[in-house]
């Protein structure tokens, strides 16, 4: 039998290892992008609902709801076939920012965080 010390060890490392690998496939679905943060600029001649989703993923993003505002990025980014190059990348550039800041304050011990990526690697499966 494994003492509960050594199993709560393995249940942390879990947590970061899909932590990281969802960190690493956001990167990856969001794009890499040299742009950092997001700004409203840009989206104000898109569709409505693009805008809205951009308005609530920036308004998230600032707020650190890691959660809400990875789901709105993504949201945006379902519909880049209404979008310019640049407001792709400026999507990707702020999907990728908020998803390396969720993993930091994840990995410094912010339960919002941890929780924020953890609801995402269950929306993944």
């Amino acid at each position: 039998m494994v003492p509960p010390e050594y199993q709560q060890g393995i249940m942390i490392k879990k947590f970061f290892f899909v932590a990281g690998l969802l960190v690493l496939a956001a990167g990856l679905v969001c794009g890499c992008s040299r742009k950092t943060g997001a700004s409203a600029s840009g989206f104000d001649q898109v569709a409505p609902e693009i805008k809205q989703a951009w308005d609530q993923a920036v308004t998230a993003d600032k707020a650190n709801d890691y959660f809400t505002a990875v789901t709105s990025y993504h949201t945006v980014m379902a519909q880049k076939d209404k979008l310019t190059e640049a407001q792709i990348e400026t999507v990707n550039a702020a999907c990728l920012a908020v998803n390396q800041r969720m993993f930091i304050a994840a990995n410094n011990g912010d339960a919002a965080a941890k929780e924020a990526s953890d609801k995402l690697v269950k929306t993944q499966h």
